[in-house]
C-alpha cells in the first residue's frame, strides 16, 4: 500500500518534470488539498520521540513494551499507549535483534519446592567473566525466587565455602534468614562446611537433579538477563572496577527496572526493601 507521504513525493517529482500540478495529482490519485497538507502527528509525536530515545540510549537492551512502563512511570498523569510507543519505535529502528528460539524439552519436569513468599526460597550459582587486565571473575548470584531481587552480587577471582558462609551470613543479617536455598551441585555448594552451617542455620539445602539446570530457573534467568544487560555491554579494566559497575546494576535492576513476572513492577516493590542495599 503506498503511503499519502509517498504519492506527494510522487506528485512532486512530476511537477519538477514540467508536468502540471492539476495533471500529477490525477495520474497519482491524489487530491490537490493533501498535497499541501502538513500532518500534525509528527508535533505531537516530537516530545515522546524524545523520551523513548532517551531511555532507549539509557537501557539499550530493553525492549518497547519495556520502555512504555517506564514511560508510564515518568509521565504518571498521561495515559501512554504502548502501540504508539511501538509506532515511533519502528521510526527510530530501534529493534532489537530477534533472540534465536530455544528449543523446548519433551515432557514435565516440574520444580519440587516452589517459593510462597519472600525469603521462602533463595537461589545462588556462578556466573563467570574476565577482565580487560587478564583477571578472572567469578560472581556469586543470589536471588529470593519470591520477589526475583537480586539479594547479591558478589565479585571475586575464587569463591569457596568460607567465602560463602561469609556471604550468607551477611545476607541473613541484611534480609533475613531463608527457609530454603536451591543451587546446582557444584562442589562449592555441597562442601560439607556449608552444609553444616545451613543444618546449623536451619536452612534447607535444596539441591537440583544433576544435569538439570531448568529447575534452578529463577537464577539461570537472572543469569541471562545480567550477562545480556551488564557483562556482555560493559568491560571492566580490573576486578575492583568490576565490583562497582556490576553492583550499580544490581541496584538498578533492583529498584528501576520493571519485571513482567511482578506486574511490571521493580523486585523492590514487591520485597519491600526500599532502604536495603
Amino acid at each position: 500500500m503506498v503511503t499519502p507521504a509517498a504519492r506527494r513525493e510522487a506528485v512532486r517529482m512530476m511537477m519538477d518534470h514540467q508536468i502540471s500540478q492539476r495533471r500529477a495529482c490525477k495520474e497519482i490519485g491524489l487530491s490537490r488539498s493533501l498535497l499541501v497538507y502538513e500532518p500534525k502527528q509528527p508535533a505531537k509525536d516530537r516530545p515522546l520521540m524524545e523520551s523513548v530515545k532517551s531511555l532507549s540510549e539509557t537501557y539499550p537492551r530493553f525492549g518497547y513494551r519495556r520502555i512504555a512502563v517506564m514511560l508510564g512511570w515518568q509521565q504518571p498523569e498521561e495515559h501512554v499507549n504502548v502501540k504508539r510507543v511501538y509506532r515511533i519505535w519502528k521510526m527510530l529502528n530501534l529493534q532489537l535483534p530477534k533472540r534465536r528460539p530455544r528449543r523446548k524439552r519433551p515432557g514435565t519436569d516440574p520444580m519440587k519446592l516452589l517459593s510462597q513468599h519472600t525469603n521462602h526460597v533463595w537461589s545462588y550459582d556462578f556466573i563467570s567473566d574476565r577482565a580487560a587486565n587478564g583477571q578472572k571473575l567469578k560472581i556469586l548470584v543470589v536471588v529470593d525466587e519470591y520477589t526475583r531481587e537480586c539479594l547479591a552480587l558478589e565479585v571475586a577471582t575464587s569463591i569457596r565455602a568460607n567465602h560463602l558462609i561469609k556471604t550468607l551470613g551477611r545476607l541473613m543479617t541484611l534480609y533475613g534468614r531463608p527457609k530454603f536455598i536451591r543451587s546446582d551441585n557444584g562442589p562449592e555448594f555441597t562442601a560439607k562446611a556449608l552444609i553444616k552451617w545451613l543444618t546449623e542455620h536451619n536452612i534447607g539445602p535444596a539441591f537440583i537433579k544433576p544435569g538439570s539446570p531448568w529447575q534452578n530457573a529463577y537464577v539461570e534467568s537472572f543469569n541471562g538477563k545480567f550477562r545480556d544487560e551488564c557483562l556482555s555491554r560493559e568491560w571492566f579494566l580490573n576486578r575492583k572496577e568490576a565490583q562497582v559497575i556490576i553492583e550499580k546494576w544490581r541496584y538498578s535492576y533492583n529498584h528501576e527496572r520493571p519485571h513482567s513476572a511482578l506486574d511490571n513492577q521493580p523486585p523492590s516493590k514487591v520485597s519491600g526493601r526500599q532502604n536495603a542495599a
